[in-house]
């Protein structure tokens, strides 16, 4: 439960943790739901434009499928099912974060209390400078005022919103029949990229990390050597020539605009911080 200020902020504090649960509330999806105590119902949220689903789509949807041997087709069956359920996990432990950040922790409270002084003294500087501006003393600031509530929520619905556009715009990576090269490689990046930054968001914040042993990378090492197995086999039956180190995997992601991951705080309490 997210923490109320008052009793006109503990409204609008549940109000708005109502409104980011139920975009995170998924009614299409019951193994996406995300497992946070909340109070109100949100259970009956049909909106598709605040409802998230990963959907893993048909593979029976493509043209430009090729007919490959039954024991390839089950091979790549069970692998595309085993990568869906790497990338749901990882997806859930995305969204379980969103509530961590929402709240705010000490850091948060102590960057705030030092931005209210800072501001407090600026104010009395403007005042002595606006009187006394014929003698150059003051100056005069237009900072807004330091809002916690809304600070916090935008940070948590500006890193839904990423977590969101970021998954599903890469869903479809390994739809492609039969895989080549390029997929299986977009995949592993792709997913290990994700877990990296949720991992940075939380340290960025200074937050303990209670979905760490979610990860599991040696799951996702067998999948991938069985993968490039499969990858490889198929290129030797079409006849393809099979060089798994031609795609370098240098992606360019384009929702990195805005964020610097590896950006790292210099700053001794983290004033700086871009929230």
């Amino acid at each position: 439960m997210w923490p109320s200020r008052g009793n006109s902020r503990g409204t609008v504090s549940q109000q708005k943790q109502r409104d980011i649960f139920a975009m995170i509330e998924s009614n299409h999806e019951k193994n996406l739901s995300l497992d946070a105590n909340q109070h109100g119902d949100n259970s009956n949220n049909n909106n598709n434009n605040n409802s998230i689903t990963i959907h893993t789509h048909s593979e029976t949807h493509h043209h430009h499928q090729q007919q490959q041997p039954k024991h390839l087709q089950e091979k790549r069956s069970q692998l595309f099912h085993d990568a869906g359920v790497m990338t749901k996990s990882l997806y859930r432990s995305c969204l379980r974060c969103i509530p961590l950040i929402r709240a705010g922790n000490e850091h948060d409270m102590a960057d705030f209390d030092q931005r209210e002084r800072e501001q407090k003294l600026n104010r009395s500087k403007e005042g002595f400078g606006f009187n006394n501006n014929h003698h150059g003393g003051g100056f005069l600031s237009f900072e807004p005022p330091v809002d916690r509530e809304n600070e916090l929520s935008s940070r948590a619905m500006y890193y839904l919103a990423f977590a969101k556009e970021a998954f599903h715009q890469e869903i479809d990576c390994l739809e492609e029949n039969p895989w080549r090269v390029d997929n299986v490689k977009r995949f592993l990046y792709l997913i290990r990229q994700g877990e990296e930054r949720r991992k940075w968001l939380l340290d960025e914040y200074k937050f303990h990390d209670p979905y760490a042993e979610k990860w599991n990378e040696d799951k996702l090492l067998k999948w991938e050597d069985e993968a490039w197995k499969l990858v490889k086999e198929t290129y030797e039956l079409n006849g393809w020539m099979y060089q798994k180190d031609d795609v370098t995997g240098d992606y360019v992601d384009t929702m990195d605009d805005g964020i610097e991951w590896d950006e790292t705080d210099d700053s001794e309490d983290g004033v700086n911080r871009n929230r």
